[in-house]
Order: C-alpha cells, then sequence, then structure tokens
C-alpha cells in the first residue's frame, strides 16, 4: 500500500491520543481504548473527495486495523498494546 493523505490524517489522530502519553505516565487501558475508537472514527469520516485509490486505500486500512483490534480483544490483549501496533501498522504500510 502506498503512503496517502488518508494515512496522514489517521495518523495525526492516533498520535494525540492517549493523554497520559504526552503527559509522560503510563497509559491507561481506557485511553488507549478511546484513542482506537477515535482512529476508526477519523477513517471512517474521510471526505468523499478522494481519488478512487485513495480511497481504496482507506477501506483496506479501516478493515486491517478493525480485524487487529477484533482479534487482540478476543484474545483478551492490552488496549495499549493493540494501539501501538496500530500505529506500527500505519507508520509501515
Amino acid at each position: 500500500m502506498r503512503y496517502i493523505p488518508v494515512t496522514l490524517c489517521f495518523l495525526l489522530c492516533l498520535s494525540a491520543s492517549p493523554a497520559a502519553a504526552r503527559e509522560r505516565e503510563a497509559p491507561k487501558e481506557e485511553n488507549c481504548r478511546l484513542a482506537i475508537e477515535a482512529g476508526f472514527e477519523q477513517l471512517r469520516r474521510i471526505p468523499p473527495d478522494v481519488t478512487p485509490r485513495d480511497d481504496e486505500d482507506r477501506r483496506k486500512l479501516l478493515a486491517d486495523m478493525e480485524q487487529l483490534v477484533e482479534t487482540n480483544r478476543r484474545a483478551g490483549g492490552s488496549e495499549c498494546r493493540t494501539w501501538t501496533q496500530m500505529m506500527g501498522k500505519a507508520f509501515n504500510q
């Protein structure tokens, strides 16, 4: 997948959360869960004026992220670890 503006928007949203990370505290699970949900919301609200290729990339990224979260939650994984994995996936796509 190529780097697209959609991803930049997603990364900006995620990098601003969770708030505890900015305060140099260990992030709390609830903050990480909220960051995950905010990232999904940003990906879902991308303006429709993107190119068809960008929209396809956005949909694939969203599906990949949703699968990652679902798998980790089903396994009882940490929300903060999931958030970290999402950031890594977004940066390395």
